[in-house]
């Protein structure tokens, strides 16, 4: 028998040009998992402290989750992590299409780079080879979708590819990295730290088998989840199927998920008659090819094409993040214009959500004369304005005009233009927001809100597991000491008082990592039938307590709690303090005690709740001594 890691991770030396491998041991797998988790320990223990964001000694990595390439589903997710250039603490964005299975097949578990190239590279891996081959002919005149097609062209349809675009390699901080021709890792501004080591893009192939300790078990596993999420795939699996994320927008923007005007409108602003003109149906008329992301039974993407646009006869159909930020937030209801923006961002290689808070943030600032038609080049910002919004695009792009400030991050350009500009600058931590608002009366939307306070990534919608305990209820294994039975199918969240929703907030948190540890999408988790996670986990693993009791969900929770305790610690040993990262005002003007859930989630953590550092007793109950001599000396 065999399990689903490959046992080593390659490293690159771009200064010296020196590739080569490191063996990692079992043990670490089952304290960290993959994915993150493996990135988190690699990078706190390897990387000095201290040093600026691009500096070349810090680490670029790109990592697969333990499921990948195995008979799980849902299971193409792979990760890049590394010192955000945009928050200055720690970052780590996920992806999906088509790289995942690429990585463990080249007989790794992940592809760590430090140092800085004197000239642009790629990394090359077929088989056995491995080296660095010059990319100047790229840098400058290949955009990221672009040179995917050129690397293919070169060597082989077989192999897969992930590059930067433009936005990578003249460092905005809100570059991001493209795989698949438009499957982006997007937030926290990695494209600008795989740029300033000057290198372009990493391409691989490689033949090697993905195992598992327990291969039919595996296999059982999915084929049961299978026919339970065919027979009953549940509304939201419909509807990812059909429409994928864009057919959420019009509701969305009614229901008040979605915030409008930069925060400071509400539904009025923005009716369903025009919420329907990028939705749904308004998005998919123009649709000519479904696709899937490696093992995935739903298919949530979508190539499309736009005749009367040449720019646009084969491009991605824009997820909800991107229609709702450049139409619900913006009160734009052009939907072509939306599809042109999703393309130009996917070939520079900039994130569209953070790109679209700093030009919620530019008409706001525009509308309170903080900014002039002399900063914008002479374009009057004008909410609805789809033509003001493509101009700041590619000024954002090419570096000019408002753009040179836009780029480096909505709290960059509050900052250099004054006033009380940072006020409407809808970041937290220094991330931009997305599109999903915390301020509803509803206990799981104060979750949603800490979550962008409190995460080592902060503002991410992606970054809790809130379906956690539906999981627990749906997969039968309800564990009493988590409240579920008292909560029925409303969860914890039938009740809201603090001890609770710190309670829910610890599970969410940690559920978290197991799944970026695993390498699966978020979207396998709320489609109905329980994904059978800790089956595959211990089918792929083997482990066990040593009576022989195989892992339960709150063994896996216990290394979730790991992984976010390292990174975690990663930001307060680099001089973040996270009671200070806080939401701006106009976000954070809910019913709820927030400052109280706070404080209950970090004592639910074993983290100090007055400093939310980890108490030393909890990093010895973790076993983490290193990061306990890091904080505590």
């Amino acid at each position: 028998m065999s399990q689903a890691w490959m046992g080593k991770v390659l490293w690159v030396d771009l200064t010296k040009g020196e590739i080569y491998e490191e063996e990692i041991d079992d043990a670490v797998y089952r304290d960290f998992l993959s994915g993150y988790g493996l990135a988190a320990k690699l990078i706190f223990d390897r990387q000095p402290k201290g040093l600026p964001p691009l500096d070349p000694a810090n680490i670029f990595a790109v990592m697969s989750g333990l499921l990948n390439g195995t008979k799980a589903v849902f299971n193409g997710r792979w990760m890049i992590a590394g010192k955000s250039p945009l928050t200055g603490g720690w970052n780590d964005a996920n992806c999906g299409g088509d790289f995942a299975p690429a990585i463990k097949a080249c007989g790794y578990d992940g592809i760590l780079f430090f140092g800085r190239s004197d000239y642009p590279v790629y990394l090359l891996i077929d088989g056995d080879r491995k080296e660095l081959l010059d990319a100047s002919a790229l840098w400058g005149e290949a955009d990221a979708v672009d040179t995917d097609s050129i690397l293919k062209g070169i060597h082989g349809d077989r192999f897969q590819s992930m590059a930067i675009g433009s936005g990578g390699e003249t460092l905005s901080s809100i570059a991001c990295v493209v795989n698949a021709g438009g499957r982006v890792a997007g937030r926290g501004g990695l494209g600008a730290l795989m740029g300033s080591k000057n290198l372009k893009a990493i391409c691989l192939r490689g033949d090697c088998e993905v195992g598992a300790y327990d291969d039919n078990a595996l296999w059982n596993a999915t084929a049961r989840y299978l026919k339970a999420l065919e027979s009953d795939p549940g509304p939201f699996a419909k509807l990812l199927r059909t429409f994928g994320t864009s057919g959420a927008t019009a509701d969305s923007a009614e229901s008040g998920d979605s915030p409008i005007k930069n925060w400071a409108g509400s539904a009025a602003d923005f009716p369903r008659e025009q919420a329907e003109k990028i939705s749904d149906f308004s998005v998919i008329q123009y649709e000519r090819q479904k696709y899937h992301c490696v093992g995935c039974p739903i298919g949530c993407g979508a190539l499309c094409s736009l005749p009367d646009d040449p720019n646009l006869t084969s491009t991605h159909r824009p997820e909800y993040e991107t229609l709702c930020s450049f139409g619900t937030q913006l009160l734009c209801d052009d939907v072509e214009a939306i599809f042109s923006i999703n393309e130009m961002l996917n070939r520079a290689g900039i994130d569209t959500i953070s790109c679209g808070v700093t030009l919620h943030w530019a008409f706001e600032a525009y509308e309170k004369g903080v900014i002039t038609k002399e900063d914008t080049g002479g374009v009057p910002l004008a909410w609805g304005d789809s033509k003001a919004a493509i101009e700041l695009v590619h000024q954002i792009i090419d570096k000019r005009h408002l753009g040179i400030y836009l780029r480096q991050g909505v709290r960059a350009a509050a900052a250099h233009f004054g006033g009380n500009s940072l006020e409407f600058a809808m970041q937290v931590g220094g991330q931009e927001l997305p599109m999903h608002d915390c301020r509803l009366d509803d206990p799981s939307r104060t979750s949603l809100g800490i979550a962008y306070e409190t995460e080592p990534t902060p503002g991410r919608h992606t970054s809790t597991f809130s379906s956690w305990q539906h999981y627990l209820l749906v997969s039968g294994s309800p564990n009493p000491a988590h409240g579920l039975q008292r909560a029925q199918s409303k969860y914890l969240l039938a009740s809201d008082d603090n001890e609770t929703l710190g309670h829910f907030q610890w599970g969410a948190s940690c559920g978290e990592d197991i799944v970026n540890g695993a390498g699966l999408c978020n979207f396998g988790l709320d489609l109905g039938p329980a994904l059978p996670l800790v089956e595959w986990l211990n089918a792929a693993s083997g482990w066990s307590h040593e009576d022989g009791r195989s892992l339960n969900f709150d063994d896996y929770l216990r290394i979730g709690a790991r992984i976010k305790t390292v990174r975690h610690a990663f930001n307060i040993r680099e001089g973040i303090a996270p009671l200070q990262i806080k939401l701006p005002a106009r976000a954070r003007n809910a019913p709820k005690d927030w400052d109280g859930v706070r404080k209950e989630y970090y004592r639910q953590m074993g983290w100090d709740p007055d400093t939310a550092w980890p108490l030393p007793e909890t990093l010895d109950d973790l076993g983490l001594p290193d990061v306990k001599k890091a904080l505590y000396g």
